[in-house]
């Protein structure tokens, strides 16, 4: 009998079983390098676009918001195209829970579209505009991190979900123009932190 022929032993089919498990861990999940990395850099760049780009009130002005938004834009493209790209080969339970999250997504920021009209239309205006339009998405961002985090048991994402809170409870706390400066830098450098860590942990491996 030659060697190819030959039965793999348990611990050679326990090898070959451990590696596929890991090569399809590897295609079907996302890389955080990618998506912390590109949403660190829509808010550290966004937000000091906006810093810089204050009026007296510490609000910021159409080129800074033009900035920002279209930083946040591409981040939501980037995110869109590789999250969807890893999830073609998710199907049963895992795949409707990945669909009900991503649901959670434009659900959540749609209604707070309509907060805001409705504060608006009631004539809120002054630096309150500033701290409550920039902490109630974020917000939003930092629950649905969480949630996402305890569903796939991913514990980077969870935590990066608490960190966004903290964040955002001292941006409202220190009010604008700074509030900016501490988005830029506590929460765009929070998740440059996260992609580093994700590097840093794919190499060990």
């Amino acid at each position: 009998m030659s060697e190819d022929d030959r039965a793999p032993t348990p611990e050679e089919s326990w090898a070959i079983i451990a590696a596929q498990r890991r090569e399809v861990r590897r295609r079907l999940s996302v890389d955080d390098r990618v998506l912390y990395g590109a949403w660190g850099i829509a808010w550290g760049a966004g937000y000091v676009a906006m810093f810089l780009d204050t009026d007296r009130e510490g609000l910021p002005g159409s080129v800074g918001s033009a900035v920002f938004g279209g930083l946040i834009i591409a981040a939501i493209v980037v995110t869109i195209v590789h999250a969807e790209g890893r999830a073609k080969g998710l199907g049963g339970a895992a795949g409707a829970m990945n669909a009900r999250l991503g649901a959670a997504w434009p659900v959540a920021f749609i209604t707070t579209f309509f907060i805001f009209g409705a504060m608006f239309s009631e004539g809120l205006e002054g630096p309150g505009v500033g701290i409550i339009s920039n902490a109630l998405p974020c917000l939003v961002v930092a629950c649905l991190f969480m949630t996402s985090g305890a569903a796939w048991g991913d514990r980077r994402q969870f935590w990066l979900g608490v960190w966004i809170a903290v964040t955002v409870s001292v941006a409202s706390v220190t009010g604008p123009p700074y509030l900016y400066l501490v988005m830029a830098v506590m929460g765009g450098g929070g998740f440059l932190v996260g992609a580093l860590l994700d590097h840093l942990e794919r190499r060990r491996r």
